[in-house]
């Protein structure tokens, strides 16, 4: 909340040593942040819970504007996806590239059929890398799983709103669940 989000090549900048779960980052970018748009990748954010159940999970709703403010690149798929990591990076970063993340993808549930929002891009493992810092006046909202981290950490939230989605629902849940239920 101090200091934002930095790409993990760039940490060393203010001193952060961050638990980090992508140790291996194939998709090639230790200079990006990746973030989701909508909806977290929540296969991913599931498979790190589990594996480290001890870290105290947070989900950070980012302002919008970081998508033209900052300089992103748009996968309609997971970044590491050959898909996405066989294209020159200048591909991903045009308004087409943007606009591609809720076209119909072969292969995957239509849109209507996911019951998706106008927001959701069409892949859940859909991602933006941020290229910059996002400074801390981009974080607008945080959503915990457990009330005892929410906690622990509002002292740091200043006037951020903060919300406990908690037992695999709302944000933490699944978005096909989320989206057909309405958590």
């Amino acid at each position: 909340m101090d200091h934002g989000l930095y790409p993990i090549a760039r940490v060393q900048e203010i001193g952060a040593a961050p638990a980090i779960n992508d140790l291996y980052r194939w998709d090639g970018h230790r200079n990006g942040t990746s973030v989701s748009i909508g909806f977290p990748n929540c296969q991913m954010l599931y498979k790190y819970r589990m594996e480290n159940p001890d870290v105290d999970w947070a989900i950070l709703v980012l302002h919008p504007s970081i998508l033209w403010a900052k300089n992103c690149a748009f996968c309609r798929h997971n970044a590491a996806d050959g898909r996405i990591s066989a294209q020159p990076l200048a591909n991903l970063m045009t308004p087409q590239a943007f606009a591609g993340m809720y076209d119909e993808i072969e292969g995957l549930t239509t849109r209507e059929d996911q019951r998706l929002k106008p927001f959701d891009p069409t892949d859940v493992q859909a991602e933006v890398l941020v290229f910059d810092v996002i400074e801390p006046q981009y974080v607008d909202e945080v959503v915990f799983e457990v009330a005892a981290v929410r906690d622990t950490y509002l002292p740091h939230l200043g006037e951020r709103k903060h919300y406990i989605h908690a037992n695999n629902k709302g944000m933490f849940a699944n978005r096909t669940y989320a989206r057909t239920w309405g958590n």
